[in-house]
């Protein structure tokens, strides 16, 4: 299902070939050991360095942006930052992350129509981007779309076989399904 939606999105979106976060050569390295690793502190080690990954830009200006991110979080100035972002978007279009985050605050906002269209956006860019997919699992449940939101998770699993907590996020949802049926 995700799958499909991706090709049919990346179908009407041109792709340039640019330097932006989801496509450091590091990358593959790290999801392969993302894959591989079975301890909780080295997961969360690596899955750490994935997110430094995707936040690194060739670009100052953008930099800055992307860096205040946490100032928009703790304040709550949720309509300035996707100001920001939709600056930052505006500059590099290919840049993942930044409609990643923009999609954090529509989501924050309650706005989950256009979070998901960010959502969309940022698994074309990258589509191992397990935040994005755990985003759209969230709004999927929101909406009781629990067998999509299973799907979304079985997607992360490929990614992150042994993780923890993206099992305990499953056990969550076949329960609520279970509860719901």
């Amino acid at each position: 299902m995700i799958k499909i939606i991706i090709f049919i999105l990346l179908s009407f979106i041109s792709v340039n070939k640019v330097f932006s976060d989801q496509n450091s050569p590091k990358l593959e390295g790290l999801f392969e050991d993302l894959y591989n690793v079975d301890d909780i502190v080295l997961q969360n080690k690596i899955v750490g360095e994935i997110w430094k990954e995707w936040m690194e830009v060739d670009n100052p200006e953008i930099e800055k942006i992307m860096n205040s991110i946490p100032y928009f979080f703790q304040t709550q100035k949720y309509e300035e930052a996707i100001e920001a972002l939709n600056y930052v978007i505006e500059i590099n279009p290919n840049y993942s992350e930044g409609y990643n985050k923009r999609a954090t605050f529509y989501f924050m906002m309650g706005d989950y129509e256009k979070s998901m269209q960010d959502i969309e956006t940022t698994l074309l860019l990258e589509p191992r981007h397990f935040g994005a997919l755990d985003g759209m699992s969230r709004i999927l449940i929101f909406f009781g779309k629990f067998n999509q939101a299973l799907q979304v998770y079985d997607e992360m699993k490929k990614l992150m076989p042994n993780d923890v907590t993206l099992d305990m996020k499953i056990d969550r949802l076949n329960n609520l399904m279970f509860d719901d049926a």
